[in-house]
């Protein structure tokens, strides 16, 4: 593990923010050189998401990806992400491959998205309209620290559901 990647992980069945690190970026660059290299020959699109993809946004520090590649490849990206240490989920937001650190501290979510699936383009959407406002994006932050606070650990699926509302309609503003 070298030092950029120790900033990441959030142990399973916890619920903490951390700071904005910049190595994040860094982190995510690095991955998705490493995922392009492993795939020379898939034509995919490859994008940092999620709040380590926005500067000075606190977040779960669990580095956020997002693929688009067409279903006639899918198979063979998931063999490729599994033998780069992924572990595949199944079907939740696109196609959910995850990577751990110590069996329980999660580092990584990469979401693959089939070309027609519309969570891609919201999720890149989501991101880029924090980056640019940044009273949205202290908006953001401070929502999701009040209800780390008001759920705790027990509430990471009443954390992710009291967000909704906030990213729909910064979507559908994006729109």
């Amino acid at each position: 593990m070298n030092e950029e990647t120790t900033s990441l992980g959030l142990r399973q069945a916890t619920l903490a923010l951390t700071p904005y690190d910049p190595t994040w970026t860094t982190v995510f660059d690095k991955e998705a050189a490493l995922i392009r290299t492993a795939l020379p020959d898939v034509a995919f699109e490859i994008d940092h998401i999620g709040s380590t993809a926005v500067p000075g946004l606190p977040a779960k520090a669990i580095l956020d990806i997002a693929m688009r590649a067409n279903e006639a490849v899918e198979d063979h990206i998931a063999t490729v992400l599994v033998g780069l240490g992924y572990i595949d989920r199944g079907i939740r937001s696109g196609r959910l491959f995850i990577r751990l650190r110590n069996s329980d501290v999660r580092t990584h979510n990469l979401h693959l998205y089939r070309p027609e699936e519309p969570d891609y383009r919201d999720q890149i959407a989501f991101r880029d309209a924090l980056r640019a406002d940044p009273e949205l994006r202290d908006n953001y932050a401070e929502l999701k620290q009040n209800l780390v606070d008001q759920f705790g650990d027990a509430g990471r699926r009443n954390y992710t559901e009291g967000k909704t509302d906030f990213v729909r309609a910064v979507v559908n503003q994006a729109r």
